[in-house]
């Protein structure tokens, strides 16, 4: 497990944010993070930093996420 974050801009104001999901691979955690903030803001692609796992505050805790849903998370999150 490690921590990812993500760079994300707000889709009204522009402004610059972090969002930080712990799990088993980049691609879960940024589709977590999509999952809930998509709505909102446009998530980068790719992480701008790694971390060990829960090392920061404030991230979504996906490190029990199966595999095999992995399908079902994609088609949630519309790509």
């Amino acid at each position: 497990m490690k921590q990812y974050e993500f760079q994300m801009f707000n889709q009204k104001s522009g402004r610059l944010e972090y969002a930080r999901a712990t799990a088993k691979t980049e691609k879960i955690a940024r589709l977590q993070i999509v999952l809930v903030y998509g709505d909102q803001f446009d998530v980068m692609d790719l992480c701008s930093d790694v971390n060990p796992p829960h090392a920061i505050a404030g991230e979504i805790d996906c490190s029990y996420f199966p595999d095999a849903d992995m399908d079902w998370l994609k088609s949630r999150v519309n790509l």
